[in-house]
């Protein structure tokens, strides 16, 4: 399967003329597909659930998409335990 980038490097561009770079551009869709992929590979184990590495990523709008999809978090610093408690999502 080929695969294709999720966003175009002219809208690449049109982001680096309104905000400094170097910046990240994160795909919600591809964030969703795949953490409910994964919650349906494993929906044969009722206990299962997946919790997110917040060290990675520590950003309320990835951490946000995470508590939407059911996600627990993994919080071994300070900066992810914060960033967790302000956004109210359940730790193991």
């Amino acid at each position: 399967m080929k695969k294709v980038p999720f966003i175009t490097k002219a809208q690449v561009e049109k982001l680096a003329e309104k905000y400094p770079t170097p910046f990240y551009v994160y795909n919600e869709k591809g964030i969703r597909d795949t953490v409910r992929s994964i919650n349906k590979a494993f929906a044969w184990n009722k206990g299962f659930r997946e919790y997110f590495a917040v060290k990675a990523t520590p950003l309320p709008g990835i951490l946000k998409i995470m508590k939407e999809e059911g996600c627990g978090t993994d919080c071994l610093l300070l900066s992810g335990t914060a960033a967790v408690r302000r956004m109210r999502v359940q730790r193991p």
